[in-house]
């Protein structure tokens, strides 16, 4: 009842909503890469994952910094979509994987966040300009990302 209560509130604040949004996307795409990570044998696209796998750590360390200013703390909403994130990972790779299907792997969630961020900043038109500046740095980031992973498929 009382995280029902939270996620309540938190919808009716857009700045907490878009806040939690930036670090759900950043900790489903941590953990996705921890997953995928020891399956990829390409050193070249190991890099890419383990540089990209730091960013979303660094980021999320800075969106707790920045939901602690607000007094937020960053719920574990995305406890489902990490699960089911972690066993489409693992199944897709039990009997090995190729680099190709690594990357369309990464591909395929990297798009399905950027997605989610688009919806979640055009869903929140009120936020500060600031935040919504902040989110299309975290988008151009991830569309660079793109750029690089989408040669190995």
């Amino acid at each position: 009842m009382e995280n029902e209560t939270a996620r309540a509130e938190e919808r009716n604040n857009p700045v907490e909503h878009v806040l939690s949004g930036f670090y759900k996307n950043a900790a489903v795409g941590a953990d996705s890469i921890s997953t995928l990570l020891p399956k990829v044998g390409d050193m070249k696209l190991r890099r890419e994952l383990f540089e990209q796998r730091s960013y979303y750590e660094d980021q999320k360390r800075e969106l707790k910094e920045q939901m602690a200013e607000i007094w937020l703390e960053p719920s574990e909403t995305g406890k489902m979509a990490k699960l089911c994130s972690d066993m489409t990972i693992r199944m897709k790779a039990r009997g090995g994987i190729t680099t190709g299907e690594a990357a369309k792997l990464m591909v395929e969630g990297t798009n399905m966040g950027m997605v989610q961020l688009h919806q979640l900043l055009n869903s929140n038109p009120n936020i500060p300009d600031d935040l919504k500046e902040q989110g299309d740095r975290i988008l151009a980031r991830e569309q660079r990302y793109l750029d690089r992973i989408t040669p190995y498929l």
